[in-house]
């Protein structure tokens, strides 16, 4: 099955009185790699977390947002810093002294706990908390990702689609263009034969010179080989579509040696017959390319 790189999935889970949900999102990018929020008592699982989204996400860049909420008091409390909170206390009663402010210490205990990192939430639930609850987030991640690869499948169905449709009209254009081939040194000779007899009107033309002159330019004009492979690749490009999974990178490639030899048959075959179907077997390629950079 083929996969484009985009896609979204969200997965959900409720346990009780805590509920987790799970968002990923992703978008082209030439390697893999995956951004992930989550809060911070859920860090030590993210090493997991990255395996398990690793084992079935192979291209793109994946944005991975973990929500957690809870109502359980087991899950919470809230902590001070005592010895920050004891530094702020004894300024800010040094300052109103120095400066004859008058103040009640409720007032100056309203102060301090509205410090930074006096007064927070202490959500460490500690090592057989987070084992236990991984299974549940795990789960979460497993729908979300269930999701965002039906997504990405369903939008690469379409993409190979596309995909096979530009091949065949490749071979339409390729057999055109192996019709005419011929035709190239014929069309060089008629031309060579004209400008001589233009220039040297009344002068005998050496027979053998001019026919190893078109023999040359034959031999340095002849695309057989560049027809040869782009068959082979047009062969190959169905048979990696077919194999489907972490394609994109084969196939990339595979557009990059088509283009490689459509351009070379364009230089070589200076025909303007042949010419003209080159540049719409380009621009087909071109299209490929584009396609490819789509797909897992």
């Amino acid at each position: 099955m083929i996969r484009s790189m985009t896609g979204y999935g969200k997965g959900e889970m409720q346990v009780g009185e805590r509920s987790f949900a799970v968002e990923i999102r992703a978008v082209n990018n030439k390697f893999c790699e995956f951004h992930i929020r989550m809060p911070r008592i859920f860090n030590p699982l993210e090493d997991r977390l990255r395996k398990l989204l690793a084992a079935q996400i192979f291209r793109g860049r994946i944005d991975v947002s973990v929500n957690f909420r809870t109502n359980s008091t087991q899950d919470a409390k809230i902590v001070y810093n005592e010895a920050l909170a004891e530094n702020y206390h004894t300024v800010l009663t040094a300052i109103s002294r120095k400066f004859n402010l008058r103040g009640h210490d409720g007032d100056i205990l309203g102060l301090v706990s509205r410090f930074p990192d006096v007064v927070e939430i202490d959500r460490d639930l500690g090592d057989t908390a987070l084992d236990s609850l991984w299974s549940d987030i795990s789960s979460a991640t497993e729908d979300a990702i269930s999701r965002f690869l039906t997504m990405r499948e369903t939008e690469g169905a379409v993409l190979a689609a596309n995909i096979r449709e530009k091949g065949l009209n490749i071979e339409k254009l390729l057999a055109i263009i192996e019709k005419k081939a011929p035709d190239v040194t014929e069309n060089y000779r008629k031309k060579l034969q004209k400008r001589m007899e233009d220039a040297l009107a009344g002068v005998v033309v050496d027979e053998q010179r001019f026919l190893n002159e078109v023999a040359h330019f034959a031999d340095k004009s002849a695309i057989d080989e560049e027809i040869t492979r782009l068959k082979s690749h047009l062969a190959q490009l169905p048979q990696i579509l077919d194999e489907g999974g972490a394609v994109g990178r084969k196939l990339d490639f595979l557009a990059q040696e088509l283009a490689r030899e459509a351009n070379t048959i364009g230089s070589k075959a200076n025909f303007a017959d042949i010419t003209k179907v080159v540049i719409d077997l380009k621009g087909e390629i071109e299209k490929i390319r584009e396609q490819v950079q789509n797909i897992e």
